[in-house]
């Protein structure tokens, strides 16, 4: 009897995780084919930026230094021992803290680690990673002109993701990158289900004018806005 009870509650549980996950997709495929400023129109001339995609992430890869901002003066390069003054990109992710930190390759995420960063709203994390050359557009990365003034845009929407000090530096969590040229740094929001790093890309793209989906929490559906 025990035993009976048991299998049905499981069942129970499986169907109603199956429905959710159903409805989850339906409403990313939904929301993320609803455009948002539909009327944006590339500039053929400002700065490059990437988006780029590892099949489940995104990122946004901005140039080191521009007019407007160095981001060595934010991003130390003694904190990067395999990085220096020749490298040309810095990559920007956000995403839930554990999972970033815990998970550097898929064969490292466990059962606690998937639950935890989906069904509970959780502390994140910046992961910054410096590039040492340009990058080559093919369907993983995308490149996208800006204005001056939208990339200023863009560059205050990745600042204010970042926790500081009160003097401004960035708070650093020591030691956690996966190689000498990355770090993680402390972030401000939570991870959830219908917050997720890719829909902070999205943002990023919405925060300065661009074509953007209403909601992206899949990768391809920000690709799908910058190609």
């Amino acid at each position: 009897m025990y035993w009976r009870k048991a299998g049905k509650g499981v069942a129970a549980f499986l169907l109603g995780l199956a429905l959710m996950t159903a409805l989850y997709l339906a409403a990313g495929l939904v929301l993320g084919s609803i455009p948002v400023n539909s009327s944006y129109a590339q500039a053929t001339q400002g700065v490059e930026i990437w988006v780029t995609d590892n099949g489940v992430h995104t990122d946004l890869v901005l140039p080191v230094k521009t007019a407007y901002m160095d981001w060595r003066d934010k991003l130390h390069l003694q904190d990067y021992a395999g990085a220096d003054s020749t490298f040309t990109h810095v990559g920007f992710g956000w995403g839930d803290r554990q999972f970033y930190m815990e998970t550097p390759e898929w064969t490292d995420l466990t059962f606690t680690t998937a639950i935890t960063s989906l069904f509970l709203p959780t502390r994140t994390a910046m992961h910054v990673e410096y590039i040492a050359r340009p990058l080559r557009q093919n369907k993983y990365q995308q490149p996208v002109i800006i204005s001056e003034q939208q990339y200023e845009e863009l560059v205050q929407y990745i600042l204010k993701t970042f926790q500081q000090q009160p003097n401004g530096e960035f708070l650093l969590i020591a030691g956690s990158g996966y190689h000498s040229r990355d770090n993680f740094y402390e972030a401000n929001g939570k991870f959830h289900l219908f917050k997720t790093c890719n829909s902070w890309v999205n943002g990023g793209l919405k925060a300065m004018g661009h074509k953007a989906a209403f909601w992206a929490p899949f990768s391809f559906l920000v690709m799908r806005q910058v190609r």
